[in-house]
């Protein structure tokens, strides 16, 4: 596979965006089953800021999938089984998930297949990402000779207009009277590129001139550890003051948190000396997790509701973290042990390097642009 284990920190940060998406998810679906008087309004309004203040999980998995082609890649032509390879590992568990979610739907056979249909061609279920992603694997195939020879701060800029301009359509306008408008405006501008142009391109840059990331990373540091105080506190103003109320990584001020979380996370990740091991197997077992965390959840939901709706207060949320977490990485586990499981629920990711990072790989960079430009 690729040199993903040349970039520890990656692992760390696969990791955290990882359990940010899960624990999002549980926070959703425990605020909804909690009893108010169980939780009480305070506690209610801080959970909630937290869950909006997570979704940068999911865009920022788009940016470590990129900057890791990117980075694999550089100095080497990709391989011609690059598609088949995520294929297999990728797009058939993706497509068995998107036939086992749509099993409850299966009322009647035409609704089970609309079902099935809308979950694998357009991403009805949370495994859309997959989609967003698949996208991208064909975008860097196509553009990736005219992004190495373009100027970083160019494409950074054009790709954040699009990215900001798309959001911006569906964040701040009511869906248009045509067929299917209010799906569109509520779900399916989800799934094309355009809404997330800006953290492929980013993470296309930073993989490329990795060397000359982390100067930039050294050389800002004030201004990247500052970065998430200011995002996280306007995205909360935009949220508690109804200017922006959608719980969704697709909001238009997404793309700022989502950066400077990104950007934040990556300096700090590189002073650790040793990963810990925990964060090595989520990061190993993201994919999977990702695919398979909802449906324990939803699981774990139906028997509280039915036998335990009141004993819990925001501790269900903890519980239906923990438990969707480890419930998904055991049946990742033990599917992997049959040789096919992996094709059903994803394959168990590499381990990491064992030599530091930096040293591993010497001061080479492409001599095309800089990177340090595009600030």
């Amino acid at each position: 596979m690729m040199k993903s284990s040349l970039i520890n920190e990656i692992f760390i940060m696969r990791s955290i965006a990882c359990l940010s998406i899960v624990f999002l998810h549980a926070i959703g679906i425990g605020l909804e089953a909690i009893p108010a008087e169980n939780i009480g309004a305070n506690t209610a309004v801080l959970f909630d800021s937290i869950n909006v203040f997570l979704y940068f999980g999911t865009p920022m998995f788009i940016f470590i999938s990129e900057f890791l082609i990117a980075y694999s890649y550089r100095n080497k032509p990709i391989p011609d089984n690059f598609l088949k390879k995520r294929f297999k590992w990728i797009f058939l568990p993706f497509l068995f998930m998107a036939f086992f979610y749509s099993i409850p739907y299966m009322t009647s056979f035409s609704d089970w297949g609309i079902k099935f249909l809308l979950n694998a061609v357009i991403g009805d279920f949370h495994g859309y990402f997959v989609l967003i992603i698949f996208q991208f694997y064909f975008l860097h195939l196509l553009l990736y000779k005219t992004l190495k020879r373009a100027k970083p701060q160019l494409v950074l800029g054009i790709s954040f207009l699009i990215t900001f301009g798309y959001l911006s359509i569906f964040n701040f306008t009511t869906a248009l009277n045509i067929p299917f408008g209010d799906y569109i405006w509520d779900r399916f501008f989800w799934v094309p590129f355009l809404g997330w142009a800006f953290y492929f391109t980013l993470g296309f840059y930073c993989g490329f001139y990795y060397e000359k990331f982390i100067v930039f990373l050294d050389k800002y540091k004030v201004w990247i550890i500052t970065a998430p105080v200011v995002s996280t506190f306007t995205l909360l103003f935009l949220y508690h003051n109804n200017i922006l109320i959608e719980h969704s990584s697709k909001r238009v001020d997404m793309i700022f948190h989502t950066t400077a979380i990104t950007l934040f996370m990556f300096y700090m990740v590189r002073l650790i000396r040793n990963i810990p091991s925990t964060l090595v197997s989520i990061s190993q077992y993201s994919f999977g997790i990702y695919l398979l965390h909802m449906f324990y959840m939803n699981v774990i939901d139906y028997v509280y509701q039915l036998y335990y709706p009141k004993i819990f207060g925001f501790l269900y949320i903890v519980l239906l973290f923990l438990f969707s977490t480890f419930l998904s990485v055991a049946t990742i586990h033990y599917m992997n042990k049959w040789k096919y499981g992996q094709y059903l629920v994803g394959k168990v990711g590499i381990g990491t390097s064992t030599k530091p990072t930096l040293k591993q790989e010497p001061a080479r960079t492409p001599a095309h642009g800089s990177l340090s430009k595009s600030s």
